[in-house]
């Protein structure tokens, strides 16, 4: 599946290739993780990104749509006018040229903002992973995507769960023939915990670095021995560098 939203429970590839959410988290306090960024198709909120500079958004590649994209930084609650936020249209949507929409290989997009965004306590970028996690680490991903693969509903409020790292092999072994060189799972054993439909694109955080992109996972979210799998950044630090260079 494809994240939209934060859940502690995983969906399956199909579903969440569509969407994401956060199963298992709570409420983030709010400023908590400013580099956070909601994505609109228009007015309809359809995914999540992180803040790398003042002028660009990573987020994932299936997060492309044809309409008119705008991003939205500062945002806490989804259904109040806070005065936090800032809202860019994007200019420019630049997915890896690589991206393999079965698969989701490669699934990672840049979007320049209209204008640089401004630095408050509310907005402020993430570093990008300076080397690849460990596996065992623990790290947070941030979403407003379904909390339950059963309610169709989102969460007002950004949600948070923390997830350890799980290592290549024991991914494989989970989804065979499906973990490329360029994705990372992160997930608890004993499931209840996860990122679910309406997550996809946001940012899985370790050590205070962007390590991960939500990107797909299994179709009931947060399920025992089911991890996530997110586009592992550390892969892509020389071509990210590279597109912001050119503009």
């Amino acid at each position: 599946m494809e994240m939209v939203s934060l859940a502690l429970l995983l969906v399956s590839a199909a579903a969440a290739q569509e969407e994401s959410r956060i199963v298992g988290g709570t409420a983030c306090m709010k400023g908590f993780q400013p580099w956070h960024a909601a994505i609109y198709d228009m007015n309809r909120f359809y995914c999540s990104g992180a803040l790398v500079t003042m002028e660009w958004v990573l987020t994932a590649a299936h997060c492309r749509l044809p309409g008119t994209t705008y991003v939205r930084l500062g945002v806490h609650n989804m259904l109040r006018m806070e005065d936090t936020v800032q809202q860019k249209r994007a200019v420019r949507l630049v997915p890896h040229p690589n991206y393999d929409s079965v698969s989701k290989d490669n699934d990672i997009m840049l979007i320049r903002l209209s204008s640089p965004a401004a630095i408050t306590d509310s907005v402020q970028p993430i570093n990008v992973a300076s080397q690849c996690v460990a596996p065992g680490t623990r790290c947070l991903v941030t979403g407003w995507g379904r909390t339950s693969s059963s309610k169709p509903t989102i969460p007002e409020e950004l949600q948070c769960v923390y997830l350890p790292i799980i290592t290549q092999s024991e991914c494989e072994a989970v989804y065979p023939d499906a973990i490329t060189e360029n994705m990372l799972c992160a997930g608890v054993r004993e499931g209840g915990a996860d990122t679910c439909q309406g997550d996809s694109g946001g940012p899985l955080i370790c050590n205070e670095e962007l390590q991960g992109i939500v990107s797909w996972g299994p179709e009931v979210c947060g399920q025992p021995g089911k991890p996530g799998i997110y586009t592992k950044v550390c892969n892509y630090v020389g071509w990210i560098r590279e597109v912001i260079q050119r503009g």
